[in-house]
């Protein structure tokens, strides 16, 4: 039998759109650095760098950071184009940036089309910028690599957030368009659809009454999502592709502990079925 595949990525280059600000970008870079890739990442908030430099450097690695806005086509590209185009091919490409506002919440027939068209930007338009950079680079120098994009289990639809759920559903189904796409040239591409998540933009508190109807009975952790992305990137996963990893702790079952059918939790009854 041969050796298990590992998620030891040493030596690898990797790209995190979105690898700062303390959240599950950071995560994602804090979790390919210690597994020993060389990374460059992409924030639009210079005060993110410090701060994503300083956790870096406790873990003894390095980190390029460049600034840009991914809602800026011509300023995004030019910052991947030097990214891309320098010795050693990047062959490892996270897209994490996403994302809505509290002000883009609203029910459908009252959405506003620049409201709508601004979040297709933030969520889905730059990870197509992304990809076709990456892969067209990879191509060029007939190299193989992975891509992760970031999606939601918002993408399945969610009351007030139209714009959004539709963006990452777009999100997805491009992602599964550019595996079939891709995969002859040796280039992976899936999905991590997060379900609630404590980071500093949705809040760091528990909100009991949200994780009671969770069944593993909490929210998810940053690290949980830089988990999979990192196991989806690594040789671990060479033989997934077109594939969205949902990691919401259940959530999307629908059902929680305490909402389990009676033959499930009273003795009396389970009894009858031993």
């Amino acid at each position: 039998m041969s050796a298990l595949p590992t998620l030891d990525l040493t030596g690898r280059k990797a790209l995190v759109i979105g690898g700062a600000g303390g959240g599950i970008g950071s995560a994602v870079t804090l979790a390919l650095i210690e597994a020993g890739a060389v990374l460059d990442v992409v924030t639009y908030d210079e005060g993110h760098t410090n701060d994503l430099i300083k956790e870096v450097a406790v873990l003894g690695g390095s980190v390029d950071v460049h600034l840009a806005d991914v809602t800026k086509e011509k300023e995004f590209s030019k910052v991947l184009d030097q990214i891309l185009t320098r010795s050693g091919p990047v062959t490892l490409l996270a897209n994490v940036v996403g994302g809505v506002e509290i002000t883009d919440w609203s029910r459908t027939k009252d959405c506003q089309l620049e409201t709508f068209d601004r979040i297709l930007s933030r969520n889905l338009r730059y990870v197509l910028v992304s990809c076709q950079r990456f892969a067209s680079a990879l191509m060029e120098k007939s190299d193989s690599g992975s891509i992760v994009n970031l999606s939601s289990i918002r993408a399945r639809g969610s009351p007030l957030l139209a714009g959004y759920g539709a963006a990452k559903a777009g999100l997805e189904s491009m992602s599964r368009t550019m595996a079939a796409e891709w995969g002859q040239y040796g280039i992976r591409v899936n999905a991590v659809a997060p379900g609630t998540v404590k980071t500093p933009r949705a809040g760091q508190s528990d909100l009991e009454e949200v994780a009671q109807k969770i069944p593993l009975q909490r929210r998810g952790e940053p690290e949980d999502i830089a988990n999979a992305v990192l196991f989806l990137l690594s040789k671990r996963a060479e033989y997934i592709t077109g594939q969205t990893l949902t990691v919401d702790g259940g959530a999307t079952l629908g059902v929680s502990g305490d909402s389990l059918p009676d033959v499930v939790t009273n003795p009396a009854i389970r009894k009858q079925f031993e």
